[in-house]
């Protein structure tokens, strides 16, 4: 350490300072004082002003997709696939079909299929087209509600027929 500093003392011992470089080191501090806060500004618009271009460039997208989207929806047949994806429009005579993907069916299964079909004991369209024809020709709501095969249920106790 010791050598460092006589080396620098060396060297600061072999400069020779005259007025003209005083003069000149002042001249550059001043200088560089007086514009410090001129370059920070410049740079501070210019990072703002980048910051700026960088906005219009969005704007400027944003815009052109816009444009687009207009220029779509001008074309008739976009407009008819909108109407159907999102209106679930169809057009005269075509016939549309809804497929709800709510139910997962597992790909495997234990459960077996039986091989026969099974049948029903009773037809229930017409035995839903007899009940509504009743329901609707009763005059008392006790007798429709008979008419399905229920029985209403007695409440009040049995009358006593028994002589005194």
């Amino acid at each position: 350490m010791k050598r460092w500093t006589a080396d620098f003392s060396a060297w600061v011992s072999s400069l020779r300072v005259s007025g003209v470089t005083v003069l000149a080191v002042v001249v550059l501090v001043l200088g560089a004082v007086m514009l410090s806060p001129n370059i920070t500004t410049f740079v501070q618009q210019q990072r703002e002003l980048a910051q700026l271009r960088a906005s219009v460039e969005e704007h400027r997208t944003a815009v052109e997709e816009i444009d687009a989207e207009r220029a779509r929806w001008k074309d008739p047949a976009y407009v008819r696939s909108q109407a159907r994806d999102r209106l679930l429009y169809v057009m005269p005579g075509e016939t549309q079909l809804s497929v709800i993907d709510d139910v997962l069916i597992p790909a495997e299964s234990d459960e077996e299929t039986e091989s026969t079909l099974t049948e029903t004991k009773t037809n229930w369209a017409r035995e839903f087209a007899s009940t509504f024809l009743i329901a609707g020709m009763a005059e008392d709501p006790e007798q429709a509600a008979t008419a399905g095969g229920e029985t209403p249920q007695q409440d009040a106790p049995a009358e006593d027929t028994s002589a005194e």
